[in-house]
């Protein structure tokens, strides 16, 4: 919105300048009469400047942490012992007797471990930067304009300097040319004969 107002404004005073002074004189140049006018003109003229400033802004800002947490797991356990045990035996006649063995044993543990997870936050953090704007600014320029109008024309040069001249047109005139003029007068209607 504030452009199109600035928009709007230089063809506004682009259009119609304000006549401050008019000034008038008069000048000779190669041998010609002038009437200089000289005008004094306001004319806008818009200047961009950078203007920099800090403006506070949100950014994102991401944090790892490590949290610590218990867990609780079974685990089996195994153990060997020594077992009694009655051999077996073909002879049905012999005695029974006791024997030892090493037997493994399993049973399972309730156990408890602590556990390190990560963990990602995300926060918004405020900030500042240094912020560099246009900004444009119209204002009046005076300005000189001259104009000339031609009063009298240069002085004719007399006809003997023209007879003088042996180029016409800016070439040599040569005795084999046709004559550029008529060199015989016509007779007078008068003398014709009906």
């Amino acid at each position: 919105m504030r452009y199109r107002g600035l928009v709007l404004g230089l063809i506004v005073f682009g259009t119609t300048s304000p006549l401050l002074a008019q000034q008038s004189r008069f000048v000779e140049k190669d041998g010609i009469k002038y009437e200089e006018i000289v005008q004094k003109v306001q004319r806008p003229v818009s200047e961009t400047t950078y203007q920099t400033h800090t403006e506070k802004f949100y950014q994102e800002r991401y944090t790892t942490d490590v949290e610590e947490s218990q867990r609780s797991y079974y685990t089996p356990v195994t153990e060997y012992r020594w077992e009694a045990y009655t051999p077996f035996s073909i002879n049905p006649f012999a005695p029974p007797r006791v024997a030892y063995r090493w037997v493994p044993r399993t049973r399972w543990e309730q156990r408890t471990e602590t556990v390190r997870t990560p963990v990602t936050r995300r926060e918004l953090v405020p900030a500042e930067r240094t912020v560099s704007r246009p900004v444009t600014t119209l204002r009046m320029v005076e300005e000189e304009r001259v104009t000339r109008i031609a009063i009298a024309p240069p002085p004719t040069q007399p006809a003997a300097s023209m007879a003088s001249r042996t180029h016409i047109g800016g070439v040599a005139n040569l005795q084999s040319d046709p004559p550029r003029t008529g060199t015989t007068s016509l007779a007078p209607i008068s003398n014709i004969r009906r």
